[in-house]
């Protein structure tokens, strides 16, 4: 049965939906994964189709999606033979080819910057904001918010623009048990985005600063 979605949910979800991983989004709204992976497939459908124009056939775009899914499955092969190199040229690969597969361009781009990031004799380290952010989020989502912190420290003072490298310092912090630290981070990306106060608001990770006076402060409820 198709849950029904409340307005704010759906506009949340569709302000936050290329901003950060759907497990996390999953959290923050209290909705069961697949709900999201749906209701976030149906937002970026009614995207793309404004952005562009579709395929000229059901078999076109079948074709396409399939030739996409091939460069994502043929990364995470590469990926879990730790073939670093070989897994961002497939990643690179599919991002660069099919921007119009969100869904699949968000994990490839996730997997994408932790392949740059693990190639032992890599040219250069991680610059670019997003895939710090990508790279970050995957280190966080298994269980290494230490290396996640490291990870957005190597941002350099590099634009924050909507302040999502302070927001997931915040998270990985509070996961730590550093209450100090992660309200810090979250008043820096407050400060940038007023969007992130409403998602702390919903934030299971920030559930240890919950009765902090200045954590209600930041959230406006004091």
């Amino acid at each position: 049965m198709s849950r029904h979605w409340t307005q704010d949910e759906v506009r949340w979800l569709r302000a936050n939906v290329d901003r950060m991983d759907l497990q996390s989004a999953s959290r923050a709204l209290g909705i069961p994964l697949v709900d999201v992976e749906r209701k976030a497939a149906e937002l970026r459908a009614e995207a793309a189709t404004a952005a562009r124009r579709p395929p000229a056939t059901h078999k076109e775009a079948a074709r396409e999606l399939s030739q996409a899914h091939r460069l994502f499955d043929r990364g995470m092969e590469h990926f879990h033979r730790r073939e670093m190199e070989a897994a961002a040229a497939a990643f690179g690969e599919l991002v660069d080819l099919h921007p119009d597969e969100r869904e699949l361009i968000d994990r490839a781009r996730t997997y994408l910057a932790v392949a740059r990031n693990g190639k032992k004799e890599r040219e250069k380290p991680l610059h670019d904001v997003v895939e710090i952010y990508h790279a970050a989020v995957f280190e966080k989502n298994r269980g290494d918010c230490r290396k996640a912190i490291e990870l957005v420290a190597s941002a350099n003072g590099a634009p924050d623009v909507d302040g999502r490298l302070c927001y997931l310092a915040a998270c990985c912090n509070a996961l730590l048990g550093r209450p100090a630290e992660a309200l810090d981070a979250l008043a820096r990306a407050i400060e940038i985005s007023g969007q992130n106060r409403i998602q702390a608001r919903l934030e299971a990770d920030l559930a240890s600063l919950k009765g902090e006076p200045r954590f209600e402060a930041l959230l406006g409820r004091s």
